[in-house]
């Protein structure tokens, strides 16, 4: 049984694949006992810093932002009880809960309930599916908080760094290149996050987004590249990939929080800040700098291998949706020429969530305050009255 597991071993740590001709694994044990080299191992405490993460930001949600979210007009959504019901949930989900008339004329012959009772039905079942106000605002104020501290502590753990100010310094001596402590708790870091994140996906009951196994396999992709470029010690020009992807993301956050609180202007004055922080950092300083020493400058002291055109080969693609979404962002800042005001971030939200809202709001405000519309008269005795006068 050893020898098989040794083999396999062998197999999944194959040298000439990791690591080329230039380097064995040998290379990363130091000689000088003060010097730190990049252990897989070691970065397998972000499994349970990723835990602790959770608790953290359960207890910051709980004491800071849900205060902060009433204080600025938003709150949990009211829960409806909703009657169990096999053919009303059989047909939700046959539609993807878009269930056409002629089901619902279905449907009403084969339950007890009326044609309003079951649009109803359907639609706080769509309710229950969808992401409420609060719990979006939750999510990007974490988001806010994480996004900030990674990359003002990554840029602080950099600034004195040779790579980040001459990034052919990636490359040389490797792989022989000591990891300093801030750097790895950098890295640390930024890998627990998304461990949490995933965690918050598939061990939560609350996570309501229907892009679920789309953002388990992001989050799955992210922590697999950030393990490679730490097994094979590309760790310099992984800081580097880091910081330039934190920089916008808080930016964003505080616009959607914005929008949850329908504070419109100030929506639209950080969706700018965003939207000119991203084109910099994304179209600009990402392939000019990151991809210019992962895929030029590298070949003057590296000979490439296996591992290296992969970790290079993801990079591109990443580069490649970073067009993709600055097309999409771009889309929404022209609907505020367009329309006058920002409608929705096309990256993440889904087609129906603002019919969505605005119907909840309506199902959430009392029936006397409803607005009246297309001709209907309230159930008010002397509206009915004054109606049949006319």
């Amino acid at each position: 049984m050893a020898a098989v597991l040794d083999q396999l071993n062998g197999f999944l740590w194959n040298e000439k694949w990791w690591l080329g001709d230039d380097a064995k694994w040998e290379d990363f044990i130091p000689s000088d006992p003060t010097l730190y080299y990049p252990r897989v191992s070691d970065m397998n405490w972000s499994i349970v810093v990723g835990l602790a993460l959770m608790i953290v930001r359960y207890f910051y949600e709980s004491i800071f932002i849900v205060p902060l979210a009433n204080a600025l007009g938003v709150y949990e959504r009211k829960q409806r009880h909703l009657v169990p019901s096999v053919p009303l949930e059989t047909a939700y989900k046959k539609n993807k809960g878009r269930v056409p008339h002629t089901e619902v004329e279905k449907l009403v012959k084969q339950t007890d309930m009326t044609e309003r009772q079951i649009q109803r039905w359907l639609f706080r079942r769509k309710m229950q599916s969808h992401p409420s106000a609060m719990y979006k605002f939750k999510e990007c104020s974490w988001h806010l908080l994480v996004y900030t501290f990674t990359f003002t502590f990554g840029m602080w753990a950099l600034w004195d760094k040779s790579w980040l100010w001459v990034t052919v310094n990636c490359w040389i001596n490797w792989p022989k290149q000591h990891i300093d402590f801030d750097i790895y708790l950098f890295y640390m870091v930024e890998l627990a996050f998304y461990w949490s994140l995933l965690f918050a996906i598939v061990f939560s009951k609350d996570y309501q987004k229907k892009d679920k196994k789309e953002m388990v396999l992001h989050h799955l992709v992210t922590i697999t590249l950030i393990y490679f470029s730490w097994a094979c010690n590309f760790v310099r020009v992984g800081t580097l990939v880091l910081v330039v992807h934190d920089v916008a993301d808080p930016w964003m956050a505080i616009a959607k929080m914005a929008k949850y609180s329908k504070y419109q202007t100030v929506c639209e004055a950080f969706f700018a800040v965003f939207t000119i922080v991203w084109i910099v950092s994304r179209c600009f300083v990402y392939p000019m700098w990151v991809l210019n020493a992962s895929a030029v400058e590298i070949h003057d002291y590296v000979t490439t291998f296996p591992a290296y055109w992969f970790f290079n080969g993801l990079l591109i693609v990443l580069q490649v949706l970073h067009i993709m979404w600055t097309y999409l962002i771009l889309r929404v800042a022209f609907q505020k020429f367009q329309t006058g005001t920002l409608q929705k971030d096309e990256r993440s939200e889904s087609e129906d969530e603002a019919d969505l809202t605005s119907t909840e709001e309506e199902e959430n405000t009392p029936a006397d305050k409803k607005p009246v519309a297309n001709g209907d008269v309230p159930n008010n005795p002397r509206s009915r009255s004054a109606q049949i006068a006319k």
